[in-house]
Protein backbone atom coordinates (compact mmCIF):
# COMPACT_ATOMS: atom_id res chain seq x y z
CA UNK A 1 0.00 0.00 0.00
CA UNK A 2 2.54 2.71 0.82
CA UNK A 3 4.69 1.97 -2.33
CA UNK A 4 1.31 2.51 -4.18
CA UNK A 5 1.24 5.46 -2.96
CA UNK A 6 4.47 6.49 -3.54
CA UNK A 7 4.19 5.97 -6.89
CA UNK A 8 0.67 7.69 -7.25
CA UNK A 9 2.30 10.62 -5.66
CA UNK A 10 6.10 10.43 -7.94
CA UNK A 11 3.22 9.86 -11.07
CA UNK A 12 0.99 12.88 -10.54
CA UNK A 13 3.51 14.80 -9.05
CA UNK A 14 5.83 15.30 -11.23
CA UNK A 15 3.58 15.63 -14.83
CA UNK A 16 5.65 15.61 -17.79
CA UNK A 17 8.72 14.29 -15.99
CA UNK A 18 9.79 11.84 -18.65
CA UNK A 19 8.90 14.23 -21.50
CA UNK A 20 10.93 16.45 -23.55
CA UNK A 21 10.54 19.80 -22.55
CA UNK A 22 11.38 23.12 -24.67
CA UNK A 23 12.05 25.39 -21.77
CA UNK A 24 15.58 25.70 -20.54
CA UNK A 25 14.55 24.96 -17.00
CA UNK A 26 12.32 22.70 -16.00
CA UNK A 27 9.72 23.47 -12.84
CA UNK A 28 8.80 19.60 -12.53
CA UNK A 29 5.46 20.99 -11.58
CA UNK A 30 6.27 21.91 -8.18
CA UNK A 31 3.74 24.56 -6.89
CA UNK A 32 6.79 26.60 -5.46
CA UNK A 33 8.75 27.20 -8.56
CA UNK A 34 5.47 27.64 -10.50
CA UNK A 35 6.08 30.77 -11.20
CA UNK A 36 9.97 29.80 -12.90
CA UNK A 37 9.52 30.22 -16.85
CA UNK A 38 12.27 29.49 -19.34
CA UNK A 39 12.24 33.20 -20.02
CA UNK A 40 13.19 34.21 -16.19
CA UNK A 41 15.20 31.40 -15.12
CA UNK A 42 18.61 31.25 -15.40
CA UNK A 43 19.35 30.24 -19.44
CA UNK A 44 21.94 27.29 -20.12
CA UNK A 45 24.39 29.14 -22.74
CA UNK A 46 26.75 30.88 -22.70
CA UNK A 47 26.53 34.31 -24.17
CA UNK A 48 28.99 35.68 -27.00
CA UNK A 49 31.16 39.11 -26.14
CA UNK A 50 29.65 42.04 -27.02
CA UNK A 51 30.16 42.59 -30.41
CA UNK A 52 32.87 45.95 -31.47
CA UNK A 53 34.06 47.34 -34.05
CA UNK A 54 37.45 46.96 -34.51
CA UNK A 55 39.72 49.32 -36.24
CA UNK A 56 43.05 47.20 -37.47
CA UNK A 57 45.91 48.82 -38.28
CA UNK A 58 48.48 46.69 -40.97
CA UNK A 59 51.70 47.26 -41.75
CA UNK A 60 50.48 48.45 -45.32
CA UNK A 61 48.89 51.50 -43.49
CA UNK A 62 52.25 52.22 -41.74
CA UNK A 63 55.62 54.11 -43.04
CA UNK A 64 58.09 50.89 -41.88
CA UNK A 65 60.98 53.14 -40.82
CA UNK A 66 58.87 55.53 -38.57
CA UNK A 67 58.20 53.01 -35.98
CA UNK A 68 59.88 53.72 -32.50
CA UNK A 69 59.67 52.76 -29.55
CA UNK A 70 60.24 54.43 -26.46
CA UNK A 71 61.01 53.73 -22.91
CA UNK A 72 60.13 55.66 -20.10
CA UNK A 73 61.49 55.87 -16.26
CA UNK A 74 58.32 54.37 -14.88
CA UNK A 75 58.82 51.44 -16.82
CA UNK A 76 55.84 51.64 -19.39
CA UNK A 77 56.27 51.97 -22.79
CA UNK A 78 54.86 53.99 -26.12
CA UNK A 79 54.71 53.19 -29.45
CA UNK A 80 55.10 55.98 -32.20
CA UNK A 81 54.41 55.20 -36.09
CA UNK A 82 53.56 57.55 -38.85
CA UNK A 83 51.08 56.40 -41.36
CA UNK A 84 50.98 56.31 -45.21
CA UNK A 85 48.42 58.45 -46.94
CA UNK A 86 45.98 55.24 -47.60
CA UNK A 87 46.66 54.21 -43.65
CA UNK A 88 46.13 57.43 -43.04
CA UNK A 89 42.54 58.55 -44.92
CA UNK A 90 41.35 54.47 -43.89
CA UNK A 91 42.10 55.10 -40.37
CA UNK A 92 40.18 58.85 -40.67
CA UNK A 93 37.48 56.64 -42.44
CA UNK A 94 37.21 54.52 -39.27
CA UNK A 95 37.10 57.11 -36.69
CA UNK A 96 34.07 59.12 -38.41
CA UNK A 97 32.39 56.24 -39.16
CA UNK A 98 32.64 55.04 -35.14
CA UNK A 99 32.43 58.40 -33.54
CA UNK A 100 30.98 58.10 -30.03
CA UNK A 101 30.48 54.35 -29.95
CA UNK A 102 32.83 51.65 -28.67
CA UNK A 103 35.20 50.28 -30.83
CA UNK A 104 38.83 48.33 -30.24
CA UNK A 105 42.23 48.94 -31.91
CA UNK A 106 44.36 45.89 -33.40
CA UNK A 107 47.60 45.70 -34.52
CA UNK A 108 48.89 42.11 -34.98
CA UNK A 109 48.46 39.82 -31.88
CA UNK A 110 47.67 43.34 -29.88
CA UNK A 111 43.98 44.47 -28.94
CA UNK A 112 42.51 46.71 -27.07
CA UNK A 113 39.61 46.47 -24.64
CA UNK A 114 36.70 48.52 -25.91
CA UNK A 115 36.67 51.94 -25.37
CA UNK A 116 34.29 55.14 -26.56
CA UNK A 117 35.89 57.24 -29.26
CA UNK A 118 35.25 60.78 -29.07
CA UNK A 119 37.13 64.01 -30.54
CA UNK A 120 37.74 66.13 -27.69
CA UNK A 121 39.22 70.00 -29.37
CA UNK A 122 42.36 71.02 -27.83
CA UNK A 123 42.13 75.13 -27.77
CA UNK A 124 44.18 76.85 -28.45
CA UNK A 125 45.80 73.81 -30.83
CA UNK A 126 42.56 73.19 -32.79
CA UNK A 127 38.89 74.20 -31.95
CA UNK A 128 36.88 71.91 -34.41
CA UNK A 129 37.57 68.51 -36.38
CA UNK A 130 37.94 69.60 -39.52
CA UNK A 131 41.06 72.48 -38.33
CA UNK A 132 42.36 69.20 -36.72
CA UNK A 133 42.14 66.79 -39.63
CA UNK A 134 43.37 69.48 -42.04
CA UNK A 135 46.77 69.58 -39.46
CA UNK A 136 47.08 65.94 -38.74
CA UNK A 137 46.86 64.99 -42.78
CA UNK A 138 50.22 66.76 -42.92
CA UNK A 139 51.97 64.63 -39.86
CA UNK A 140 49.78 61.61 -39.74
CA UNK A 141 51.04 60.01 -36.38
CA UNK A 142 49.70 57.99 -33.92
CA UNK A 143 51.16 55.75 -30.81
CA UNK A 144 49.92 53.99 -28.11
CA UNK A 145 51.20 55.45 -24.70
CA UNK A 146 51.73 53.86 -21.40
CA UNK A 147 51.78 50.07 -22.92
CA UNK A 148 53.50 47.36 -21.03
CA UNK A 149 56.93 46.26 -22.15
CA UNK A 150 55.10 42.72 -23.64
CA UNK A 151 52.49 44.83 -25.28
CA UNK A 152 54.92 47.25 -26.66
CA UNK A 153 56.86 44.76 -28.09
CA UNK A 154 53.70 43.11 -29.76
CA UNK A 155 52.26 46.58 -31.46
CA UNK A 156 55.84 46.85 -32.74
CA UNK A 157 55.62 43.20 -34.26
CA UNK A 158 52.08 44.14 -35.30
CA UNK A 159 53.16 47.51 -36.92
CA UNK A 160 56.64 45.99 -38.89
CA UNK A 161 56.07 43.91 -42.59
CA UNK A 162 57.48 40.60 -42.54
Amino acid sequence: MRTTIILIVIWFGFPGLGLAQKETFDTLGWTPLADVTATNAAPNYVSAPESVPARRILPEDIVQDSIQLVRFPTNSFAVRWTYTEAGAKKMLAFNEAHEGQKVRIAVGNFETPPHEFMFRPMPPTFTNYAQWKEGWLKHRTDKFFGVSEDNAKKIAAGLKSK
